[in-house]
């Protein structure tokens, strides 16, 4: 009997030991396709990354055991964002595009939100987690570094068709990512996990989690993307608060506002995207600009004749020349016949209905977020959460900027950063 009950115990344990391989295994390809694969290659295989997601899911479902360890009624502000945004199919006239779409944007978010809610739910996951995310988002920025100091991708020359390459190459890095506010974008959503490392009790831990910090730092401002920046400073604004780093928030601050004032008077292109003129107010495409303030217009327009669901999802291109200025139709280049903004988008695609939706699904889970905060005792619980709250703040800001939403790699981000806050201790 006793032999039995040892081979017994054998068993479980060789198994135990086999989901958890085969957890950080799927895990670790679940970044490495966000992380080294351009936006082309994501829809063209879209359909083998939903069939993986489907199995990394059913992974973890059985591992919980039973749905109840799984689902929970806390989750219901995830099902109603995710029901409301079906309002994008309802006034769509191209059918097919809405709901290519919306099955997209449904299925990435349900599936990533529970892998990074289960994954987040056993302490020793922590540490491999953000190792994952730190390595990844390290090398990444490593190809950028060598984008800029070669003057050429390999990727983009000989694989990839990017209709973006000369415009961009040699002044802003794009790296796996396709795109310079893309690549921005998802490093910006990786900065935070660097954090975590470098407070590891490892050295080397330690010394990989300060060195990535300071590389991708360094390549998120080489982007010079200003909604990436924007978001940079929301970011490391609400981490230097909730870690109560109040010396280092002012410092933080007051470098910020001589950063601005110096590239507010470079004659560099690049450089003066970050200047206050540029950034805030004064440049065609500032932030407060004719052509922002013209998205909005036409935003409000749609809104008022589409008010519950929108116009459909894509469909602010479509029917651009309906809504923009006289000046602008049949004139308006294809790639800006956008709102440039995901919050106008959700307004004029989806409608009061799915905006709503996705406000009060950011907001409850944050309120949660936030109570946890006050709940967790143990200081690496609390940090971890902190930066999974810092990511996405730092993405939603982000949004302000253009459709993030619509491009798969900081979409699927978005989405395991949420899982992350939605997750429970077990």
């Amino acid at each position: 009997m006793k032999a039995a009950i040892l081979k017994f115990n054998s068993i479980g344990y060789s198994v135990i030991i086999l989901f958890d391989f085969l957890k950080i295994a799927f895990f670790a390809t679940l970044v490495s396709w966000i992380s080294f694969f351009p936006e082309p290659i994501q829809g063209k295989y879209a359909i083998y990354a939903r069939v993986f997601l489907g199995l990394f899911f059913l992974l973890l479902f059985f591992k919980e055991g039973r749905p109840k360890n799984l689902f929970g009624f806390h989750d219901w502000p995830l099902w109603v964002f995710l029901a409301s945004l079906s309002a994008g199919l309802v006034s769509a006239q191209d059918k097919q595009i809405a709901w290519d779409t919306y099955f997209n944007l449904v299925f990435n978010l349900f599936f990533i939100f529970y892998i990074g809610k289960v994954l987040l739910s056993e302490e020793k996951n922590r540490a491999w987690i953000a190792s994952v995310i730190c390595i990844s988002s390290g090398l990444v920025a490593g190809i950028g570094i060598s984008e800029l100091y070669f003057g050429k991708s390999i990727i983009y020359e000989s694989f990839i068709n990017n209709p973006f390459y000369v415009r961009y190459m040699g002044s802003r890095p794009m790296s796996t990512q396709f795109n310079p506010a893309v690549l921005g974008s998802y490093l910006l959503g990786c900065l935070p996990f660097s954090f975590y490392l470098s407070k590891d009790k490892r050295l080397y831990l330690r010394l990989l989690g300060f060195f990535f910090s300071l590389s991708v730092l360094f390549v998120i401002i080489l982007t010079f993307s200003r909604g990436v920046f924007l978001g940079l400073i929301a970011l490391l604004s609400f981490y230097l608060w909730k870690r109560q780093k109040k010396t280092i928030l002012t410092l933080f601050l007051l470098c910020l506002i001589l950063f601005v004032s110096v590239c507010s008077f470079q004659k560099n292109i690049n450089l003066n995207r970050l200047g206050f003129e540029r950034l805030i107010l004064g440049s065609h495409d500032s932030m407060i600009s004719e052509y922002r303030l013209n998205r909005v217009k036409m935003a409000l327009t749609i809104a008022k004749d589409y008010p519950f669901f929108g116009i459909g999802f894509n469909h602010f291109r479509i029917r651009f020349d309906e809504y923009c200025a006289d000046r602008d139709k049949g004139e308006e280049l294809y790639e800006f016949r956008i709102p440039d903004n995901m919050y106008l988008t959700f307004l004029a695609e989806t409608g009061i209905v799915g905006t709503l939706g996705f406000l009060v699904f950011i907001f409850l889970l944050f309120k949660k977020a936030f109570r946890k905060i006050s709940e967790i005792k143990n200081n690496e619980k609390r940090h971890f959460l902190v930066i999974s709250m810092s990511a996405l703040i730092g993405l939603l800001v982000n949004m302000g900027a253009y459709e993030l939403f619509y491009w798969y790699n900081p979409y699927m981000l978005f989405c395991l950063f949420c899982g992350f806050m939605g997750s429970d201790e077990k």
